[in-house]
């Protein structure tokens, strides 16, 4: 799947829910979400020309921000680092809200949206 499928099922798994209900429904989306960030941070590494297939994230977002734009690269480290919080269950943390996930789903859409590769004008040369 791609980042932008990727994130629509995230977003259409908290369609429906309260913004205040917590549980598996959020942390679920917040899963497919993160899952959305990190192929969007693999394809980014790829249009700066450093492909990093078996780098951990945190190796792969300290490369875009030394190659590509150092706000978006910052913005997609924030929001890994939130939605990986969201994921986790701890004894002494309530479980993220679906009003708080959604937040992050839709700051995700934005960076992506802002990000998307903008087609190529040039011509093919003919061979």
């Amino acid at each position: 799947m791609t980042p932008t499928e990727l994130l629509a099922y995230a977003q259409h798994l908290l369609r429906g829910l309260g913004d205040s209900t917590s549980g598996n429904a959020s942390r679920l989306a917040a899963v497919v979400a993160r899952q959305a960030l990190e192929a969007t941070v693999l394809e980014r590494c790829d249009v700066v020309n450093a492909p990093c297939e078996n780098a951990t994230m945190r190796a792969r977002l300290a490369i875009l921000k030394s190659l590509d734009d150092r706000a978006t690269a910052d913005r997609l480290a924030s929001l890994w680092h939130q939605l990986s919080a969201c994921c986790h269950q701890h004894a002494y943390e309530l479980s993220p809200t679906v009003g708080e996930v959604r937040s992050l789903c839709e700051d995700l859409a934005a960076v992506m949206s802002a990000n998307q590769p903008a087609p190529s004008s040039r011509a093919k040369p003919n061979l």
